[in-house]
């Protein structure tokens, strides 16, 4: 398998999940939002309210949905940690500019890969089903996402207390967690191009996503 399939497949794995799984939770209480959120299970459904906005509202432009998602990711989604974990040891031998320019990168691909799949809610439920320890720190909220277009999918969402908000560190869909297979490919990428070339292949995939959506 290439270098960039590996990196295409985290995406198509965040686009059908994530997508599916933030987007499809029921409407909740204003209440619910983050700012108000007392308790994890709580934040994730505060954050679907959010997101399900961003998605219904039809009224702006692309670049504008875009804009209400990047502060979603970047309010709720732990970007800087989920970035610095993917690259593992790697980011130990980062310079400064390397790091910096990794995890803009890192993030606007992440942002770009989402929002491509803006419009693909359709009608799909969340149940909250429990929430329980993940060490020390965190606490998964799971969840089992409902449609009758595919089978019902158990989600996990880690989360952890970060500058006295909730952030989510990672989702695991079937058993499967996001950060680890990640890292399991940036690792790949990084062993046979290096540092640089991690970087060139990320905003490579950045400019072939905003060709496709100029064409």
């Amino acid at each position: 398998m290439s270098v960039i399939r590996n990196l295409q497949k985290f995406p198509l794995f965040l686009g059908i999940f994530l997508v599916t799984a933030v987007f499809a939770l029921p409407d909740k209480s204003a209440a619910m939002a983050q700012d108000g959120a007392t308790k994890p299970a709580e934040f994730i459904q505060g954050l679907a309210d959010q997101a399900i906005s961003v998605l219904s509202d039809q009224r702006g432009t692309i670049d504008e949905r875009q804009q209400k998602f990047r502060t979603v990711l970047r309010d709720d989604f732990a970007m800087k940690k989920i970035g610095r974990f993917a690259a593992g040891k790697y980011w130990r031998n980062m310079n400064t500019e390397q790091k910096r320019q990794y995890q803009n990168l890192f993030e606007e691909w992440i942002l770009k890969t989402y929002s491509i799949r803006f419009g693909g809610y359709s009608g799909e439920t969340v149940n909250v089903l429990r929430t329980f320890k993940a060490g020390a720190t965190d606490v998964f909220v799971r969840t089992r996402i409902d449609s009758s277009k595919r089978r019902s999918l158990k989600v996990d969402w880690r989360v952890r207390r970060i500058d006295e908000r909730y952030k989510i560190i990672d989702v695991v869909v079937e058993g499967v967690s996001m950060l680890v297979t990640q890292k399991a490919e940036f690792s790949s990428v990084l062993q046979q191009r290096g540092i640089d070339g991690l970087i060139t292949i990320l905003r490579s995939q950045l400019d072939r996503l905003a060709e496709a959506k100029a064409s």
